[in-house]
């Protein structure tokens, strides 16, 4: 199969079918790493996209534009992504899309929820919008980070802070989310629980889980150093590690697979 897509690939992404044992239509997902808008960490790329697509999703790992490309770069390419799957010459036989966003790609997966268009774009309409989404120790709110954090990420684009705060934006609009961080990631906890807070209150189906051990940007928690390549947040713990058998529940609970 993988080869019968290939030549059909816009180059910036990767596709990860979901496993031969699984036939007609499938879930498909977008698959949006982390790494502060500077790296791209394959462990929560390739990583989760063959997770994913051994529990029967297709899986479509982005390589979205990194600084010094600002907003809305980014947010463009994972629009692009989204609308890919759901409309490109891909080959493969999707149904409902959703999004799987780390730490910064949370942030993108976030807007993308919320169908943000930012002041700074002309032209957007109805910007496309998953199905379901997967948000690890993602980013909610800007607010939620240091100052100069902040600056460093948006340098000139400091003034639309809020419009890229894909919390502030949510509505009962939104789709169903399966929020998760781990007690001993500073960034990602308070982002998890405001995530869970604006979920709640807006009426929209999410599911929080928070694990006691494992810092920011564990990934699958499995320890494995995906495309070949060792990464500073790359850790094991089993029961951190079993976030992956709780969404895959999730996942059930909410149709997008069958039980």
């Amino acid at each position: 199969m993988a080869n019968a897509i290939s030549a059909q690939l816009p180059s910036n992404i990767t596709v990860y079918p979901a496993d031969n044992r699984f036939t007609g239509p499938r879930p498909s997902i977008l698959v949006l790493p982390g790494g502060r808008f500077q790296e791209l960490p394959p462990h929560e790329g390739e990583g989760y996209a063959r997770w994913l697509s051994g529990i029967g999703l297709h899986a479509f790992v982005l390589d979205y534009r990194l600084l010094p490309d600002r907003f809305p770069a980014p947010l463009v390419d994972a629009r692009a992504g989204l609308d890919y799957i759901a409309n490109g010459d891909h080959g493969l036989d999707t149904d409902r899309v959703g999004v799987i966003g780390s730490s910064a790609g949370g942030q993108l997966a976030g807007l993308l929820m919320t169908g943000q268009v930012l002041s700074i774009e002309d032209g957007v309409v109805d910007p496309p919008r998953p199905d379901f989404a997967i948000l690890a120790y993602a980013l909610a709110d800007l607010d939620l980070l240091p100052p100069q954090v902040v600056e460093a990420l948006l340098g000139d684009l400091i003034s639309i802070k809020d419009e890229l705060s894909p919390a502030k934006h949510v509505d009962s609009s939104v789709c169903p989310t399966f929020v998760w961080a781990t007690a001993q990631d500073p960034p990602g906890l308070p982002n998890a629980l405001e995530w869970t807070r604006v979920l709640a209150e807006a009426r929209v189906p999410v599911e929080l889980h928070v694990y006691p051990h494992g810092g920011h940007g564990i990934g699958l928690a499995d320890g494995v150093a995906y495309g070949g390549r060792e990464h500073v947040f790359i850790a094991h713990n089993a029961h951190t590690a079993s976030w992956t058998t709780a969404c895959e529940a999730w996942l059930r609970q909410e149709g997008v697979l069958e039980h």
